[in-house]
């Protein structure tokens, strides 16, 4: 047989097997309904798709903190005689908190104020022979010139007799005491931290997916914070920052909680619930119902039928579903053992 003649059998033959193998798919899957409708029934137990509202969230932990929380640090060393404040103290600006042995800047600023008064002195009476002519233009820059460094010895003399009162630079309430009466103050060395407990915010660090969402929707975003005990607060978006971080692909957004703010402090670990999307009165049914990732299993007069459905939108736990689902009954339990044509017993609805 030549290669023309093969050819032209194989442009016969090839149609020939598609059609035959068609036939033989059918026949088996014919096959296998007849065989499914005469299994005895499988118990089920079915839902119905449910009307409502639907929300999507984004729940994270966080610490609460103080928008305006300060660590005291003194501006002078020396021994720490007095700690006005205790933790849970209220507190004004620029009240002393604390005073630090001030003998020495006494000392320094009686030194620096005799060399003060002295060096006004003598340049005083050198500007009047200046003026008269008397005397030289250096002699007066010189004498000019050490009356100007011992006015600021004086000045800094002063200055650090002033910091031996430490004040508060801020109202608020005493979080932290970090030094006892005795102890060696330092610049280095925090004495108190303080808080204003009427502002407290969390820092939510955000996956980097969710940054046009946040920034579109800042002001009508809805947050709820929830405390240690599960009380809720609502919360309202501070800031976003311009910065996503390349190590945890995270941006951070500032949340300022609102409502009576006495059951939280700094430090105490929360959740926060963002509100990503809503949908109001649609049908939907548990995620738990799927079976696999696209297949849906009702029951119709009797039997049990797959539908092929891909969820697209819903809450962490329900999918929306199209209003013609609205009279169907959903296999919600024992969906795993049956197959399409498979005679169903309904034992029960399973609550959602």
């Amino acid at each position: 047989m030549d290669a023309k003649r093969i050819r032209r059998l194989a442009r016969w033959l090839a149609p020939l097997a598609v059609l035959l193998g068609a036939i033989v798919l059918k026949a088996v899957n014919d096959g296998r309904s007849v065989e499914a409708q005469r299994l005895p029934p499988l118990p089920v137990r079915v839902v119905s798709p449910e009307r409502g509202d639907l929300a999507r969230t984004l729940r994270l932990n966080a610490t609460i903190e103080s928008e305006s929380m300060v660590t005291v640090l003194p501006l002078v060393s020396g021994i720490l005689q007095e700690l006005f404040v205790e933790q849970g103290q209220q507190v004004r600006k620029d009240e002393i908190i604390a005073r630090i042995d001030s003998a020495r800047y006494e000392l320094q600023l009686k030194q620096a104020e005799a060399a003060y008064l002295s060096s006004k002195s003598s340049f005083e009476r050198v500007e009047q022979l200046y003026r008269a002519g008397a005397t030289t233009q250096q002699n007066y820059d010189q004498a000019k010139a050490q009356y100007e460094a011992y006015a600021s010895q004086y000045d800094l003399a002063r200055l650090q007799l002033g910091y031996a009162d430490v004040k508060s630079p801020v109202q608020g309430v005493v979080l932290i005491r970090h030094q006892s009466v005795g102890s060696i103050a330092s610049p280095e060395r925090p004495l108190v931290t303080i808080g204003d407990l009427a502002e407290l915010v969390v820092r939510a660090r955000i996956p980097e997916r969710y940054y046009r969402l946040f920034q579109e929707n800042r002001d009508t975003m809805a947050i709820a914070v929830y405390g240690p005990g599960g009380e809720e607060y609502p919360a309202r978006i501070r800031s976003i920052s311009p910065f996503v971080s390349p190590e945890t692909k995270n941006f951070e957004a500032l949340v300022r909680v609102l409502g009576d703010l006495k059951g939280l402090r700094p430090g105490m670990f929360v959740t926060v619930s963002f509100t990503l999307a809503e949908w109001k009165d649609v049908l939907s049914l548990p995620y738990s119902i799927l079976s696999g990732a696209d297949t849906l299993w009702y029951v119709e007069d009797g039997i049990a039928r797959s539908l092929r459905f891909t969820p697209r939108d819903g809450s962490d736990t329900r999918f929306i579903v199209p209003e013609e689902f609205a009279r169907k009954s959903f296999i919600s339990e024992g969906f795993y053992f049956v197959r399409d044509g498979s005679p169903v017993k309904v034992l029960g609805t399973r609550a959602p």
